[in-house]
This record gives C-alpha cells, structure tokens and sequence, in this order.
C-alpha cells in the first residue's frame, strides 16, 4: 500500500514510502469539491505529519462500512480523513454542530456532504438518521466512539457514547476499528486551554487498523438499550489494542467514564 509508512531497510535504516496521486489511490466515487480537496489537504498535513499507517484490510472498495477509532485532539477528523481517502474511499464524519456555522468552514463541510450533530437538543438524532441515510447508499461512515476528545490523563480510549453502536445494529453494515496515536503531539488539545499547533519539527502520527468487530450477538433493534450498551463497549474493546499497538505500550485495565469521572471496567465503559 502507498503512504508514508516507516520501512527498515536491510541495513536497519529507516526510510519512507511516499504516497501515489490522489487519482490512483482513490477510485471511489464522491462529491467533486471532496475529490478535489483530499490532495490538497494530504500535501498540508505533510506539513506537520509524518504518517505510519498499516494497509488497513478490511476496508471494502465498495459497499458501506462504518468505522470507528479513538479520539485525541481536533485534529484527528483530518488525519484519519487523510487515511482513508489515501486507501481507496471517501469517509463522512459525524461533526459537531458549531463547526457548520463558521463562516466558510461550515460551507465547506456542506460541500463535502459531512454530518453535523446538535449535541443537547432536539435535533440530535437527525445525525444518526443522515448517518443511516450515507450507510444505506452504500457510503463509509465514521463515527468517534467515545463521543469527545480524550479526557484520559494517559490518554487511553475512554467509555463509549451509544451513537455508533445503534447505527451499527440498525444498519447491520461492518463496524472497522482504527487505533491511532501522535496527533495529541501536534494538537495538544489536552493540555489546558487550546494551544497552538506544534507543527516543526515533524511528527509521527501511527494508525493501525483491526479487523471488523463481530457485533452478531447484539441483535438488529437499535432500541434494545442492553444490547447496544453491550455492543458500545465491544466497540471501545476493539479499539484499545489497536491503539497499543500504535503506541507501543499496554493498556491500563479501567476506562475513564466522563460521566461519572472515574474509571470503570472495560465491560461497563459506556457514558
């Protein structure tokens, strides 16, 4: 697979694979303004991004999907929007709401047809509903599991929000989980008030990619809450070792609720 990917050499060097055209890695059919704007923002990421991706598999080349991954700082839509455009298919975020009304940006996302969600109102499960819509035309829809940026202080994949589970037994579609770690380096989003990027030097950002999460066991009614409180936290189990592996380092045992901050067992990591 193309991209930027560290590659040892026979002499134990570390070199790097580049990325093709955007026209070869991606033949999937999207909106004109995404097709147009995915290689612009993979050339302005590698402005701050060295990338260390896996060849993520399970990605179908047609057909819906939904995937799933940790969530670090403000700055992951684009990354992992920059991975899964650089393997073959065009991703819709679920994003929050504020970010439509900004001036520009928010024509911007209309015009690549992204989801915005309306936390705290009414109108919130219209999110899941344009969701279902993207997954039933046979699109790739990615949803953050956990609902916000992380508010680990180790920066662990914390308990799940229901939103991904319940599209994913509504719609039956493959649940794919992606573990990534490097971008809370770049966008240190946690580390008090927003701070500015740290873009030189460049840094590594690791994305690994599991196979689909088994969710068989949960049924089809998305209204059965046991059964998608028990498939959230399959969901975040899925995700945790991937993001070992991208961090190279082993997970605690507990995850962080933010609802009732503290930590709970993996089987009840749902908030």
């Amino acid at each position: 697979m193309w991209h930027d990917r560290r590659v040892k050499t026979d002499t134990g060097r570390l070199k790097v694979t580049p990325t093709p055209p955007f026209c070869d890695a991606n033949h999937d059919v999207g909106p004109v303004w995404y097709r147009r704007l995915a290689p612009v923002l993979h050339h302005l990421l590698e402005g701050g991004v060295k990338r260390d991706w896996d060849d993520f598999p399970a990605l179908p080349m047609e057909g819906p999907a939904i995937i799933v991954a940790n969530h670090l700082t403000s700055l992951d839509g684009l990354v992992l929007a920059d991975y899964v455009l650089y393997h073959g298919r065009f991703p819709y975020f679920l994003g929050k709401a504020p970010l439509f009304k900004v001036v520009g940006l928010g024509r911007l996302l209309r015009s690549i047809e992204q989801i915005p969600v309306h936390r705290g109102t009414d109108h919130a499960a219209g999110a899941l509903v344009e969701a279902r819509s993207k997954v039933d035309d046979g699109k790739v829809v990615f949803i953050f599991p956990e609902g916000t940026t992380c508010r680990d202080p180790e920066l662990w994949p914390i308990a799940a929000k229901t939103g991904a589970a319940r599209l994913a037994i509504e719609t039956g579609a493959p649940v794919l989980p992606l573990g990534q770690w490097g971008t809370s380096t770049i966008c240190p989003d946690n580390a008090g008030p927003q701070t500015r990027p740290h873009l030189v030097p460049r840094h590594w950002v690791h994305i690994r990619s599991g196979e689909p999460i088994d969710m068989s066991a949960y049924g089809r009614d998305p209204e059965d809450r046991e059964a998608v409180r028990a498939a959230s936290a399959a969901i975040i189990a899925a995700i945790v070792p991937l993001v070992e592996q991208a961090r190279g380092e082993t997970a605690p045992p507990l995850r962080w609720n933010p609802r009732t901050q503290s930590y709970v067992p993996p089987d009840q990591a749902v908030w």
